[in-house]
């Protein structure tokens, strides 16, 4: 059996990389033309404290991962200042202000991330500083041929234009999921009042192969994770969501979820190869073993399906983190007192608790077959209940015999 790969960096990690040395680039090329277009140190320190600003404002913002979707707003805003701003040298002192506040943001921003999932710093730091070297370069360049001249500062300005409004694009391209993540969390915040506890939250992985497991009462528990868990990930997700017209291509595209058939019987399951393929590829995976939204009061939790077994047995040293979310049920988007929608009033900062107990792997000899590794599962799940300082239920017992799925979807 091949383990999953424990290190391999994802394409926002990269994304953050790249970004990084033309934007300290535009930082470079705009102070240069500050200092040579005022030669007043006034504007300098204004310029650099307002940097300063921006960076202190990001690492306000908890999750490093999100917090990469500030960057391509910031750079947006700087790409517009340098468009239709003019001449740094005829910034109001509010303007020279604004402009590296801005740019403080994305690089902030990117800095957090980095922070936390950088393994080297240095050379990162290295990069860095030799971009804004290179942009001061280009404004020196220009300073030895005539400062003066308002032909010499505009093609310096021109400079600073192309490299923000190039800076801007590559953000929208490459950074467009934690943005999308980012812009949707406000309609989040107003329905809900999250709140999540439990070692799993400081001892999450940073970085390689991870199966998030949880039970489903919402239509919402896909998202209330991917806020907590501060790495993208990749959830399961049934056709009936996926094919809806306004969701598909953000889900297709953007956020690359996984797609289980709704079929109440089948022969094979292409989605657990697809889980197992983004665990290969060190992607956090989330799955609700249970396969469908929780119907019933009495019932908290149903028989896990065999999806989360077969890709454990296949990829047996995954680290598992076990969850449990409080609160969805009996929400506008569960099954209680009817479908979701119906009969039940829209949410307004309804409290949701999430319990992450700390990542494991799954003893081997619990792997050997699926039952007990399903009742383990199921088990690791409810216990994942007192972090939250929910009382305990009953353990689940290991049944004599499997029993068939019931409804679509069970079975994954």
């Amino acid at each position: 059996m091949t383990p999953a790969p424990q290190r391999q960096p994802d394409h926002t990690h990269r994304a953050a990389d790249h970004l990084l040395p033309p934007l300290m680039a535009v930082w470079g090329v705009a102070l240069g033309l500050v200092w040579v277009s005022i030669w007043n140190p006034i504007p300098v320190l204004v310029f650099i404290g307002g940097e300063l600003v921006g960076v202190f404002l990001t690492w306000l913002y908890w999750n490093r991962y999100r917090v990469l979707g500030f960057a391509p707003y910031a750079l947006t805003g700087v790409a517009a200042v340098a468009l239709v701003g003019g001449d740094p040298g005829g910034w109001p002192l509010w303007l020279v202000a604004a402009f590296p506040l801005l740019l403080g943001v994305a690089r902030g921003a990117i800095a957090r991330h980095r922070a936390w999932f950088n393994d080297e710093p240095r050379r990162h730091s290295l990069v860095s500083g030799a971009a804004t070297l290179i942009g001061w370069g280009i404004v020196v360049g220009f300073l030895v041929a005539g400062p003066t001249d308002p032909g010499v500062r505009g093609v310096c300005r021109w400079v600073l234009v192309g490299l923000a409004v190039w800076t801007a694009a590559q953000a929208w391209l490459t950074l467009l999921r934690p943005t999308v993540e980012l812009t949707a969390e406000p309609l989040i915040w107003v329905m809900f009042r999250q709140r999540a506890v439990g070692p799993g939250l400081t001892e999450f992985p940073r970085s390689g192969p991870v199966l998030v497991i949880a039970n489903h009462a919402a239509w919402l528990d896909p998202l209330y994770l991917a806020k907590v868990i501060q790495r993208p990930t990749t959830p399961m997700m049934t056709a009936r969501f996926f094919n809806l017209p306004v969701l598909r291509p953000i889900l297709r595209h953007v956020i690359r979820v996984i797609v289980v058939p709704e079929a109440p019987v089948r022969r094979e399951a292409p989605e657990v190869n697809e889980a197992i393929a983004a665990l290969d590829a060190g992607r956090v995976v989330v799955i609700f073993p249970e396969g469908y939204l929780r119907r019933k009061e009495e019932q908290v939790i149903r028989r896990f399906g065999q999806g989360v077994w077969q890709m454990l047995h296949a990829r047996p040293k995954t680290p598992v983190l076990a969850c449990w979310i409080e609160g969805g049920w009996g929400s506008y988007l569960s099954y209680f007192n009817g479908p979701p929608t119906k009969n039940k009033r829209f949410d307004i900062r309804r409290p949701i608790g999430i319990g992450l107990s700390a990542p494991e792997v799954v003893p081997a000899d619990v792997l050997a077959d699926h039952l007990p590794a399903r009742v383990y599962l199921m088990n690791r799940v409810l216990e994942a209940r007192k972090h939250l300082g929910l009382p305990p239920e009953p353990p689940v017992e290991l049944p004599a015999r499997d029993e068939p799925a019931e409804e679509p979807g069970a079975s994954s």
